[in-house]
């Protein structure tokens, strides 16, 4: 299962060119901003967050120290409970989680002047009905993450939008 709804989830969006946009803007980096990816289809439902690390965790380097250490594995902890990302309403059963920060690192881009780093979690859902929207609740986890820029696929349409710390429901309508 896992396989197929990754599978699906990145055929998806490369066949519509979300991910030339995704990676596009995920490669400014702006600290603040973040990037949420859906795709659904039928029963099956996976989001991908992808959070600077300055946000996620209060710093981008490499864990210097025991502070860092644990920064680091808290909030891996917490990004294993989906209610700490979003929240669907009971409308879904979390199959799988994964986060980049599980393996003890968080991901790179290359820039000019230095390295940044992101923090990826992925969540896989089987759903009762099609999702139509939900709230997101990461911004409680990250006081410094003000934004994300979402898009999403389903069976019904595809879309993008933006939510905020103060706005922070995403909807769609078939």
């Amino acid at each position: 299962m896992k396989v197929f709804t990754q599978g699906l989830s990145v055929a998806l969006l490369l066949g519509l060119g979300f991910s030339a946009h995704a990676h596009a803007h995920a490669q400014k980096h702006v600290h603040g901003e973040g990037e949420l990816l859906i795709a659904q289809e039928g029963n099956v439902l996976q989001m991908q967050f992808i959070i600077p690390a300055a946000d996620a965790l209060g710093f981008e380097h490499q864990a210097a120290n025991s502070s860092d250490k644990n920064a680091i594995n808290v909030l891996a902890q917490q990004l294993k409970n989906s209610s700490h990302a979003i929240d669907i309403k009971g409308q879904c059963i979390l199959q799988s989680t994964e986060n980049s920060l599980a393996h003890g690192h968080s991901e790179h881009d290359e820039h000019d002047e230095h390295d940044h780093h992101n923090v990826e979690a992925t969540y896989n859902f089987n759903c009762k009905t099609p999702v139509m929207g939900f709230s997101v609740t990461l911004f409680n986890l990250m006081p410094s993450l003000n934004a994300l820029n979402v898009q999403w696929i389903s069976n019904t349409g595809q879309g993008s939008t933006e939510v905020t710390r103060s706005n922070p429901v995403i909807s769609w309508q078939s």
